[in-house]
């Protein structure tokens, strides 16, 4: 396991002056992240369920999963931590072959189990707000340009992990042929998330039957294909909102929508804003292009 970003927000309010990070986005095929919340009124969306935001609430968010933090107008100021990590990659620190392979072994039942917990939507939590100083230390741990302190990071992360998700039965295992096949459409559809691409020309591409294909994409993603193919695109075009002046038809017609109302309305039916409200609440302040 390896910790990717860990970052504080601190008393982030709505309005034309809330910045870039509670936007609404997915992160990778290994991704998983972390938000706990320490004060605040607000609402924290994950696909198309909405949660209330308070104090000592805990989030995890799973690979390819759309999730968004919108604070409440007019209501008390969202600080959280965020902490990205990923087990696509091995030890940060040298250590002997017999522990190395003790350590993966644990983190690949670590990564069982929160799959586990995702499928059966046990993501949410309320914790001990005086967690706040560990997460604290995480963080400086985790930005240190000492190997030693980013490894314990890393373990201090595992320790929460398995505290609040741990769980005796794991999720069964998607057959590696496949997940294969998933990973083709994944990257198909990022390659053409632009384009109207029809889930059947999708299917053909990577060689199954439309029904087939929808069966094992949603196994393996826990949505459909088209489900997911419409939140790139809206997850494209909320970027677009927050970092450029592009008209909301402009856009709408960038990533292929039938016309500005459809776009609108599924846009609406992912964020829970409509692309007015989401450009004025997420205003980029700064270029991270």
């Amino acid at each position: 396991m390896k910790i990717v970003d860990t970052v504080l927000v601190y008393r982030l309010s709505g309005g034309d002056q809330t910045s870039w990070h509670g936007r609404y986005h997915a992160h990778g095929a290994a991704d998983f992240e972390l938000h706990f919340f320490l004060e605040g009124s607000g609402s924290y969306q994950c696909n198309r369920t909405r949660y209330p935001i308070s104090g000592g609430r805990l989030f995890l968010s799973g690979p390819r999963e759309f999730h968004s933090i919108a604070p409440e107008p007019g209501g008390r100021p969202l600080s959280w931590y965020a902490i990205l990590f990923t087990f696509s990659d091995q030890l940060t620190v040298p250590v002997n072959p017999t522990a190395a392979a003790s350590l993966n072994g644990q983190d690949e039942f670590l990564r069982k189990s929160l799959e586990r917990c995702l499928a059966a939507r046990e993501t949410v939590l309320s914790v001990d707000p005086n967690f706040r100083f560990q997460f604290e230390d995480l963080l400086q741990m985790a930005r240190s340009a000492e190997p030693s302190l980013r490894e314990s990071a890393a373990h201090l992360l595992r320790s929460f992990l398995y505290r609040w998700f741990v769980r005796a039965a794991t999720p069964a295992e998607t057959p590696s042929g496949n997940r294969h096949h998933v990973e083709k459409a994944l990257a198909y559809m990022e390659k053409f998330v632009r384009e109207r691409v029809t889930i059947e020309e999708i299917a053909k591409k990577i060689g199954l039957s439309e029904e087939h294909f929808i069966r094992l994409f949603r196994d393996e993603v826990r949505m459909t294909p088209h489900q997911y193919f419409t939140r790139l695109k809206v997850e494209g075009a909320s970027a677009l909102l927050m970092s450029t002046d592009k008209s909301v038809g402009e856009i709408s017609d960038w990533f292929g929508f039938e016309n500005q109302f459809h776009f609108s309305r599924i846009f609406r039916k992912c964020t829970g804003f409509s692309p007015l409200q989401y450009r004025k609440t997420y205003i980029q302040t700064v270029d991270f292009t």
